[in-house]
């Protein structure tokens, strides 16, 4: 019996060690990490803020300046590969590169960062439309709407990605190209209809039908315009847009489509439901301004 006991007391005293040293392991690997992180971090500040006049001013920057940016950023790449800092270090490289002018190097980095964070689809929307800004940079239109439609097609909910449909369409009107204009038209309702179709009730559906109300005001058909932005209003009435979609109709009606009164019934909605919405103040002076306040 004596025997058994000090067994179970040499084991508890063991296990409890093995414990401690466990807890100690972690504890080690966690303040390691979180130096790490630190480290990483203060790293990538002292790279940022060598480089703020360079991308505050490129023009009179000395070409040795971006040299030395560059292998400062590229050391954060070498010491903490892992980290975000990483990341935005590969991007900021590729910056450099661009208002430098040295397209070739700038694309080689962005391509770079495909390769090395395949898994991460955020990052990889914003490499490929980095690539497709690389091409608009120099002239390049062909190989500017291949990325940025890539980088749209594979990631239309990543931020940045939904406005490339109405960015393409605002590059033909700029170039007063009709034809490419209509097409772009017609492309930029497809795309968003057809997010809002597969993706109901979700973030991206809702984000998708404010871009398709604002193609739909490119093109001038108020008729859809004021269609989709009701749409808007009946779906999502807590919204804290919805005061802005009810002007917006308000003043289609009014300025577009000369209907005062349908204009006054959107104003006066405002002020009903509105009321305190900045916007509220706005639709009393509309209305008073067309003789019809109450």
């Amino acid at each position: 019996m004596l025997r058994n006991t000090i067994t179970q007391i040499f084991k508890a005293d063991y296990t409890d060690k093995a414990k401690a040293l466990v807890l100690l392991i972690v504890c080690v690997v966690m303040l390691t990490g979180c130096s790490q992180q630190y480290s990483a971090e203060r790293a990538f500040y002292q790279a940022s803020k060598y480089s703020s006049d360079i991308f505050k001013d490129p023009k009179n920057i000395p070409p040795y300046k971006f040299g030395k940016a560059i292998e400062i950023f590229q050391s954060v790449i070498n010491k903490y590969p892992q980290t975000d800092q990483a990341v935005e270090s590969y991007f900021k490289i590729g910056d450099l590169y661009v208002l430098e002018e040295k397209y070739p190097e700038a694309l080689v980095q962005f391509r770079k960062i495909l390769g090395q964070y395949p898994d991460k689809r955020d990052v990889l929307a914003r490499a490929i439309m980095s690539v497709g800004g690389c091409y608009e940079k120099q002239g390049d239109w062909d190989n500017t709407y291949k990325y940025m439609r890539e980088a749209f097609d594979k990631f239309p909910d990543v931020p940045g990605t939904l406005s490339i449909p109405e960015g393409i369409l605002t590059y033909y009107m700029n170039k007063k190209d009709k034809a490419g204009q209509e097409k772009a038209y017609a492309q930029a309702i497809k795309d968003y209809q057809g997010l809002i179709a597969k993706y109901p009730a979700s973030q991206l559906a809702y984000s998708a039908t404010n871009m398709l109300a604002e193609v739909y005001m490119r093109g001038e058909d108020w008729a859809d315009v004021l269609a989709t932005i009701n749409g808007l209003v009946k779906n999502y009435p807590q919204s804290p847009d919805a005061p802005t979609w009810l002007m917006t109709m308000a003043a289609t009606y009014e300025v577009k489509l000369n209907d005062k009164v349908k204009a006054r019934e959107y104003y006066q909605m405002v002020k009903d439901k509105y009321s305190s919405s900045p916007w509220a103040k706005e639709a009393d002076k509309r209305l008073e301004s067309l003789g019809l306040a109450k």
